[in-house]
């Protein structure tokens, strides 16, 4: 019992002095990090993970990757334009409060709320759909038949894929 216990204690003492120096290196710079283009994990401006997984392996020119960029940075700009002003964001809660707290339910009031919110998702749906067909513009065939195969793969678990 006692050799046992002597063996995972060395075993302890080996792995952390083993792996000591890297739990001090601190973070890695940019320039240790393996990079796919500018698309790898982690290092994506804004809210591109959504292209992330359907531009990879997809070998892109720099000026593919340039005119991508341009079009990310644009629709950027539009959701900014679009973005509610705190005014409207403190209107929608008190609007969102009263239907809770309200003495009666009216159920009309809620669902022209519950459309309203529906129609507003739609449209950033459509402009997404939008996006990822200008970048679909921009490949080689071979690009898209292999933005097709991740396209098909997104969502699905490990387990699931083909």
């Amino acid at each position: 019992m006692k050799k046992h216990i002597v063996k995972s204690a060395m075993l302890a003492l080996m792995t952390t002095s083993l792996m000591a120096p890297t739990a001090f290196a601190g973070e890695p710079t940019p320039q240790d990090k393996p990079m796919q283009g500018q698309y790898h994990k982690g290092q994506h401006k804004g809210h591109h993970g959504f292209m992330h997984g359907m531009l990879r392996g997809l070998d892109l020119t720099e000026q593919q990757k340039s005119e991508i960029n341009k079009l990310m940075d644009e629709k950027k700009a539009a959701r900014k334009d679009k973005r509610l002003t705190a005014e409207e964001r403190q209107a929608h809660k008190a609007q969102m409060l009263e239907l809770v707290t309200s003495e009666s339910f009216d159920e009309a009031k809620v669902l022209a709320a519950m459309k309203e919110r529906e129609a507003k998702r739609e449209l950033g749906m459509l402009e997404m759909i939008k996006l990822q067909r200008s970048v679909y513009q921009l490949l080689t065939p071979e690009q898209q038949t292999q933005f097709k195969e991740n396209f098909n793969k997104r969502g699905m678990r490990k387990g699931d894929r083909p």
